[in-house]
């Protein structure tokens, strides 16, 4: 049996988890979102600096959609999260930014179309 919950050690513990969250780092978040419909490219402008440009032909979800489908997205209201509501489909930022576009089918089929170019 661990010790004995007491008002002193709680408040402790309280005081060391407030500690660690203020002292960790700050994921990073969506800033801004924009389709750019007449390069068909999305650019995410990211909280710490970062910008990445997406053509929409790369983002498994989003490349078979029209145009107008593509320009239908929202962000959440954290920053984390990208997504089409009419097509039920979305990214994260956090994979976006490891360069995850789409399963691990649609990489491997993405890679060979770039090694191809």
């Amino acid at each position: 049996m661990g010790p004995r919950l007491t008002e002193e050690n709680l408040e402790t513990e309280v005081d060391a988890a407030m500690e660690a969250a203020q002292n960790a780092p700050e994921q990073p978040y969506l800033v801004d979102a924009t389709y750019h419909r007449d390069l068909d490219l999305f650019v995410l402008k990211v909280s710490d600096g970062r910008r990445l440009a997406l053509p929409r032909e790369n983002l498994q979800f989003v490349a078979d959609a029209t145009p107008e489908q593509a320009a239908e997205f929202t962000t959440e209201p954290l920053g984390i999260h990208i997504w089409w509501p009419k097509l039920d489909e979305g990214f994260s930022l956090e994979g976006l930014l490891e360069g995850l576009t789409g399963n691990k089918k649609w990489m491997e089929q993405l890679q060979r179309r770039v090694v191809a170019a």
